[in-house]
């Protein structure tokens, strides 16, 4: 409940949330399931909740106090979602959790929910765009937006970013071999399968202790997303070449590089944040990635520092994160139309930042975890109308090849949940002439 009124209150991350959280309390292996469940379920279904509560409750639900609005919430995933928690527990248990002024209404709405029953088809509102967002739990501009974009394969874009993902995790060569890896992943009782489109990269579930934090057994594997990857392989860094991660941020991306470039050569790892840039060294010890070095700095003045310097430079732009609806429900209700143009906006003056980084015949890769094309494919071609000495090059690798619909226009890759399940990322590769 405290994790749900913080995100709500202070749009705060989740993920980061529970990860302290679980951290902090020892908790049996299956109250740490329940408790990830209850979290993140809450928030893939918060959108079709709320309109089933505001139907028995005698006013709006924002006027209703921010924490009885997520106790209510909590309590309503039980009763409609799960299915090993009987109602009654489920209502005592929440009820527990509430004030003593407050318990009494949350006893009795959670009790008109019970009678009630799930969401039925003819209680959906009349509107394509309002019955959508209410069936699939996103915002109506969001399901607007997309609808125009994707027509009724919005509708499974959307179902996918209900479903709970797999972790990815991938294989360190510079700490032990791929079959060590795929032992440990047995071992630890893991269900886990390989990436269909990252080389050794897995897609794991039911890992238990084997990827809580602190216990990532010496370095041997990294956790990404599989599409997240990809925007590495899709730069192909070389051993001895010089790579400029210009938005580094916690540094998973500039770590990756170093070991496809098998330790050797120079990665620059540029961020703002001395929290990220933190992170980013202790990656780099327990990884084994010495060719990783952490800069502070902004992306928009990279030049300044890292004129000609890079034979390849990766813009991971900071954006809406749209297409990473699925590991973090909360980012659906926490952005807003204005946040599309005011991060493409960023997203250019980052680009037009570190262009003269490149050297001649260098490759720049930009890419943002977002579907919207002012975010994308947009701001790729703004800036190769200022930067004419740039051009598009095609960048679908082999091991890619099979994935449907995965080229979009300009020869750029894009990945979608529903049809890779994978995050959602635009990437775009250009050459410096």
């Amino acid at each position: 409940m405290e994790i749900l009124v913080r995100v709500e209150r202070d749009k705060a991350y989740a993920n980061v949330l529970l990860d302290t959280r679980l951290r902090r309390q020892r908790l049996a292996p299956r109250d740490r399931g329940l408790a990830t469940e209850l979290t993140y379920g809450v928030l893939r279904h918060r959108g079709t909740m709320d309109y089933l509560l505001s139907r028995v409750i005698d006013r709006p639900l924002e006027a209703v106090d921010l924490d009885v609005r997520n106790l209510l919430r909590l309590g309503a995933y039980q009763l409609l979602y799960l299915s090993k928690i009987p109602g009654y527990a489920a209502v005592h248990e929440t009820v527990r959790l509430a004030r003593p002024g407050t318990a009494p209404f949350v006893n009795a709405i959670l009790r008109a929910l019970v009678r009630r029953g799930p969401l039925k088809e003819e209680e959906l509102p009349e509107d394509p765009v309002l019955g959508c967002a209410v069936r699939h739990s996103h915002p109506a501009w969001l399901v607007e937006r997309w609808l125009k974009q994707l027509g009724e394969e919005a509708r499974d874009l959307m179902e996918a970013n209900n479903r709970t993902p797999p972790v990815s995790i991938g294989w360190n060569p510079l700490r032990g071999s791929v079959a060590e890896l795929e032992h440990r992943l047995t071992k630890a009782g893991a269900e886990w399968k390989a990436s269909p489109w990252v080389p050794n990269v897995y897609r794991v579930r039911d890992a238990g202790n084997l990827l809580a934090s602190g216990r990532r057994n010496g370095g041997l594997f990294w956790v990404m997303d599989e599409a997240a990857a990809l925007v590495v392989h899709l730069l192909d860094p070389q051993p001895g070449e010089r790579v400029l991660d210009a938005c580094a941020g916690g540094g998973g991306k500039a770590t990756l590089a170093a070991m496809l470039m098998q330790n050797r050569g120079e990665v620059a790892a540029l961020d703002l944040s001395p929290r990220a840039l933190r992170r980013l060294q202790d990656g780099v010890r327990r990884l084994g990635t010495t060719i990783v070095h952490p800069v502070r700095g902004d992306a928009r003045e990279a030049a300044g520092h890292f004129r000609k310097w890079a034979d390849r430079v990766l813009v991971d732009a900071p954006c809406t994160g749209l297409g990473t609806v699925r590991r973090r429900p909360e980012i659906r209700w926490h952005r807003e139309p204005a946040d599309i143009i005011r991060l493409a906006e960023l997203q250019s003056a980052i680009m037009d930042g570190v262009a003269d980084c490149v050297t001649p015949g260098g490759a720049l890769v930009y890419a943002v975890c977002s579907h919207e094309p002012e975010e994308g494919a947009e701001v790729v071609a703004k800036f190769l109308t200022r930067h004419p000495d740039f051009s598009n090059e095609n960048n679908l690798p082999t091991f890619f090849q099979g994935a449907r619909s995965a080229l979009v226009t300009g020869g750029h890759v894009a990945t979608w949940p529903h049809r890779h399940e994978t995050d959602g990322f635009f990437v775009g590769r250009l050459r410096r002439h």
